[in-house]
């Protein structure tokens, strides 16, 4: 129809009577203005928590403004190292038939202490599966393992034993907050009937009303009084506590089924406190928040390996700065199915990273790349594996605790989570490890230059807690110091400070400015010629220029 139609010019008088506001994209240089700090009064998104941390890790690039063509993103992943001390104990034991770090590892005045999980023997094929026990070792390089004699529970069945008297396996045990009261605070999961010589309720004075997730605090990681007299919450058979000091809160992430079409996935919500005791995200199995469940795209990198789905297995929070990261387990399904509510078996398993900004809304990283893979098949983590609760921090290392399984999972039970009787109940033995793999502090991604390339980065410091997403806000410097994690042997990293709203670097700190940083190192000093980063003032927005040749760039920090 042509723009003279009778119906087109009468629409043509009422839109030329219509005064009407033109809307058009803002310039560059107005969204550089409009994020100058005090600059942007509209949309100001109160701090609910404050990060006191100044580190930056490049797994996360929502601060990038400008790049070259010749940088890339990288994702090492960690290297494993075998341990000893920790492999099942002999027939008959409490731990015979596998040892799981479902636990954690601190480090408290030098020495290594892990609280994990242990199972014996099935005395028939009708014993359940998952027969678990809350155990504790120590270690003085957190590679060599010894079992203590705690005499604590469990001695008439199990003489020498290292158990502690909880109901079911301890998922979780973090330095307690301030307002819990207690050194450490730890979360179990019980999904079977309590053994009487070990977990008798009237000599260890708590009250077990079923399955479920429990906390606990204790003073000296041994002994444990209940906080929560009822299940937190009864979902799944693994949970993850995290205690982030940094903003004086709890984050428990809990397993639960969740449907994605007609398939079942392992997925995970999230709650948080600040005593561990009243908690907030979760309101029954309609109201909670959803934060890891798998989707379409992770069935394709599961058809890869020739299975059917994947979901989450496990999950281990950690935070640096003000990014929250999670490593995944994931577990890739295989055949057989069920057409019902309930969890697969069968399976391989592999890690990946994720990240956030306020722990619930979680993003990965382009393509979901492998943090850990599998072994190659003889080894103890061929078939499968899955995380402890969270990395452990040790001199420039993060080390990585984790299970590995020789075969893949569900290999020795049937679709309703039986012992499988065609497989003897003796070959069930010793399949499982527990393992490490560690990185470099805080190596998760690299910005690499094979040769030469540069980047700008605004320094956030404001983060849009409701999505977890960055505000364009360009922050002052955080120390006196600016640190670098980075690794160019071979090339160099040089660094330009520029005033926010601004295309030149600041007098004194242009790239030729700066001293070039050679070398491998988690946290280098950046210097410059003639001014210190002290020179500048601390209220000023800044944008940072990274120029690396021949190397690669995980983080920057602020510092003293």
């Amino acid at each position: 129809m042509s723009a003279a139609s009778p119906s087109h010019k009468h629409l043509d008088e009422i839109i030329k009577k219509t005064k009407r506001k033109v809307i058009k994209n803002p310039s560059y240089k107005e969204v550089e203005r409009s994020a100058l700090p005090g600059q942007n009064p509209i949309g100001e998104i109160p701090q609910r928590y404050v990060h006191n941390d100044h580190r930056r890790i490049f797994l996360d690039v929502d601060n990038l403004r400008k790049w070259d063509i010749g940088l890339f993103q990288r994702f090492p992943q960690a290297e494993k190292v075998p341990l000893t001390g920790l492999e099942p104990g002999p027939a008959g034991s409490w731990d015979s038939r596998t040892t799981e770090i479902f636990g954690s590892v601190l480090i408290e005045k030098g020495r290594f202490r892990m609280w994990y999980l242990s199972m014996p023997d099935p005395e028939s094929y009708n014993d359940c599966a998952d027969h678990s026990f809350a155990s504790y070792a120590e270690s003085d390089d957190g590679v060599h393992w010894r079992k203590p004699d705690l005499g604590i529970t469990g001695q008439n069945r199990y003489p020498g034993n290292n158990l502690l008297p909880l109901p079911g396996h301890m998922t979780s045990v973090v330095p307690a907050l301030p307002k819990t009261g207690a050194k450490y605070l730890a979360a179990t999961v019980q999904i079977n009937p309590l053994e009487p010589d070990i977990t008798a309720e009237k000599k260890w004075g708590f009250k077990y009303h079923g399955g479920g997730t429990y906390l606990w605090a204790s003073d000296d990681g041994f002994r444990w009084r209940q906080l929560t007299e009822k299940p937190l919450i009864i979902h799944g058979d693994v949970c993850s506590l995290y205690a982030d000091h940094g903003t004086g809160r709890y984050l428990l992430y809990q397993k639960m089924g969740m449907l994605h079409g007609l398939d079942l996935r392992r997925s995970w919500l999230g709650l948080e406190s600040a005593d561990g005791i009243h908690w907030e995200g979760y309101n029954g199995i309609h109201t909670h928040r959803e934060c890891f469940v798998a989707d379409d795209y992770d069935d394709l990198i599961a058809a890869r390996a020739g299975c059917r789905i994947a979901d989450h297995y496990t999950i281990a929070p950690y935070r640096v700065g003000e990014t929250y990261l999670a490593v995944e387990s994931m577990f890739l399904i295989c055949d057989p199915m069920k057409q019902e509510f309930g969890q697969y078996p069968k399976g391989l398993g592999y890690m990946r990273l994720a990240y956030s900004h306020n722990g619930f809304n979680w993003r990965r990283p382009k393509g979901r790349p492998p943090f850990l893979e599998l072994g190659k098949p003889g080894e103890f983590d061929a078939g499968f594996m899955c995380s402890g609760n969270t990395f452990t921090e040790h001199g420039d290392d993060l080390l990585f605790y984790y299970t590995g399984c020789r075969y893949e999972h569900g290999w020795c039970i049937t679709p309703d989570f039986r012992f499988d009787q065609s497989i003897p109940l003796s070959e069930q033995r010793c399949t499982n490890r527990m393992m490490l793999a560690k990185i470099k502090k805080d190596r998760f991604a690299s910005l690499a230059a094979p040769y030469r390339a540069r980047f700008d980065v605004e320094n956030t410091t404001k983060m849009e807690l409701t999505s977890g997403r960055r505000h364009l806000d360009a922050g002052p410097r955080g120390g006196d110091e600016l640190f670098v994690n980075a690794r160019c042997p071979e090339g160099g990293i040089r660094v330009a400070v520029i005033e926010h709203g601004k295309n030149d670097p600041r007098p004194g700190f242009s790239l030729d400015d700066c001293i070039p940083f050679t070398g491998d190192s988690v946290r280098a000093p950046i210097r410059f010629r003639k001014k210190s980063i002290a020179q500048i003032p601390p209220t000023t927005g800044l944008r940072l220029r990274f120029e690396v040749t021949r190397g690669e760039i995980f983080g920057y920090e602020w510092g003293e």
